[in-house]
């Protein structure tokens, strides 16, 4: 009887331990760049929405310097500091406080506009994390409005994003009044 001839060449597989290493590395590298994915989408939202807010409260700054920020917000005769403060608890017009006015007078329909651009901006808002748009002008050196030399307005925006982090767009200017 003859033997059969040997391969020389004989082709082996994998053994089972190699493929579960090399499995078990392929899961780490993936698991990383998921982790790599997920923190850029969430810088990249992060950061529309902190340009979404930049912008509203640049809108809500310029308003507040083409009209005398205490006409623009209602300040009593007499008074050195005046806060007007909207609130967005959802999407709408209706999750919006306090409601429009409809007023007819300048500041009025102004109070009215500054209000729609926070109904219209796309920052997230619910009930438990409300965003926020807070507008002071107060009397510069301390006084009245009818005596300062200068009024400082401050546009507050804030929000939460994810649910836990609290974010703020902050804008300050210094207007001099002039006096005819």
């Amino acid at each position: 009887m003859t033997q059969p001839i040997l391969a020389k060449n004989r082709q082996r597989g994998f053994s089972l331990a190699e493929v579960l290493v090399a499995v078990a590395l392929l899961a780490v590298i993936l698991l990383a760049l998921f982790g790599l994915v997920t923190a850029g989408v969430r810088r990249a939202y992060s950061g529309k929405k902190m340009t979404e807010a930049s912008v509203l409260a640049q809108h809500v700054m310029e308003r507040a310097n083409v009209y005398a920020a205490q006409d623009l917000l209602g300040a009593a005769a007499g008074s050195s500091t005046i806060t007007v403060t909207w609130t967005k608890t959802g999407s709408g017009d209706a999750n919006t406080l306090p409601a429009a006015t409809g007023g007819i007078t300048t500041p009025e329909i102004e109070r009215d506009e500054i209000r729609k651009l926070l109904v219209n901006v796309d920052l997230p808002a619910t009930a438990a994390n409300p965003t926020t748009l807070a507008i002071t002008a107060t009397a510069v050196p301390s006084g009245t409005f009818s005596t300062a030399s200068m009024v400082r307005v401050i546009v507050n925006l804030t929000w939460t994003e994810w649910g836990t982090r609290t974010r703020q767009v902050r804008l300050q200017a210094l207007n001099l009044r002039t006096t005819p």
